[in-house]
């Protein structure tokens, strides 16, 4: 144990001496992976929260146009919710922060990595200074606004080094909660991936796994699409809901399918019924996946006039026809035939 801390953390030093004097620089991705795995074997760290899991990932993967990577992980809980400290350590910061609310980062020097605790509640109490056991209470969630965000959650972080080894401006900035570049470039785990997976968080992986049943290239008409005339959120079983409505023989239709129809996709949306503006969106999923982060995928017309801060992750012929994604949604769902 105390060799690997040695080990480990003169590796990190040379690589956070060359992060801060160079701004951004990247991070080895080998020294991150090796400090990782060594990290899940020291069994030190717990969740922030009791009875909670993270819904919205660590963004490794490039996402959509516009929008910046997510350097921690997001766990929805009501407002309130206490939070925990994950692991001994002693605290590095507590102020209030743009963007956070209250914001609280640990700083775990036996481990070598610091945690970050965002959108805590700043009329609650919270812990403000000192040494932190594993487990202790720290605060509690916020009102959404109070907590500078829409709705009440915690913005996990976990990086690797101590707040002081990072800056306090650009895309390396100790307080970072997205990123320009991917996360682990920038020293950000996926604090799960160490932490281990509850038996929640495995149901909702599963819950939101890739759907295996999408048949690509085959023959699609427009006559094989039907709107539920039901109304759903991204919590219900979609297709649970279609089967009830239109039998066994139709499933949730996908971007792939709509994808079919890009050359004539005017005639395609008028044949479905598609309307146009974003209330008459309808829920989909895109290339085998209902969620992306916490948030249903859905389609949109907007007959080339897209709003400007709609966030298309895909569009039809200049933007006839958009692919967009968000939560707390009731909308009707496109189903298509199997």
């Amino acid at each position: 144990m105390h060799l690997f801390i040695r080990k480990s953390h003169g590796l990190v030093v040379i690589v956070l001496v060359i992060l801060c004097s160079c701004g951004n620089h990247d991070i080895d991705s080998a020294i991150m992976r090796e400090h990782a795995e060594k990290l899940k074997k020291t069994n030190s760290f717990r969740y922030p929260l009791d009875n909670y899991f993270p819904e919205t990932p660590v963004i490794e993967t490039d996402p959509p146009k516009g929008e910046l990577h997510h350097a921690a992980e997001d766990s929805f809980a009501p407002a309130g919710t206490p939070v925990y400290a994950i692991g001994d350590g002693i605290i590095s910061y507590s102020g209030s922060a743009k963007g956070y609310g209250w914001l609280i980062i640990i700083d775990h020097p036996v481990e070598n990595v610091y945690s970050l605790y965002g959108h805590l509640s700043t009329s609650r109490w919270k812990k403000t200074s000192g040494n932190v056991k594993k487990g202790e209470l720290i605060a509690y969630l916020a009102e959404g606004e109070e907590g500078g965000t829409m709705f009440s959650h915690i913005h996990f972080g976990l990086r690797m080094g101590q707040r002081s080894d990072y800056p306090g401006w650009g895309d390396s900035r100790w307080m970072a909660g997205y990123t320009n570049s991917r996360p682990e470039l920038r020293g950000w785990f996926s604090p799960s991936q160490i932490i281990g997976q509850t038996d929640s968080m495995r149901n909702w992986h599963r819950y939101i796994r890739k759907r295996e049943d999408i048949v690509s290239e085959r023959n699609i008409h427009a006559s094989d699409f039907k709107i539920t005339s039901g109304k759903y959120n991204e919590r219900e079983d979609l297709d649970q809901m279609i089967r009830k409505e239109f039998g066994d023989q139709y499933r949730l239709a996908d971007w792939k399918d709509i994808m079919s129809f890009s050359t004539n996709i005017e005639e395609w949306a008028d044949s479905i019924g598609l309307n146009s503006g974003e209330e008459n969106s309808l829920l989909i999923s895109n290339d085998g996946y209902r969620i992306w982060l916490s948030r249903q995928y859905y389609i949109s017309r907007f007959n080339h006039k897209k709003p400007r801060d709609f966030l298309a992750h895909r569009a039809i012929k200049n933007n006839f026809v958009c692919l967009g994604s968000w939560f707390g949604l009731n909308n009707h769902v496109l189903a298509v035939k199997k």
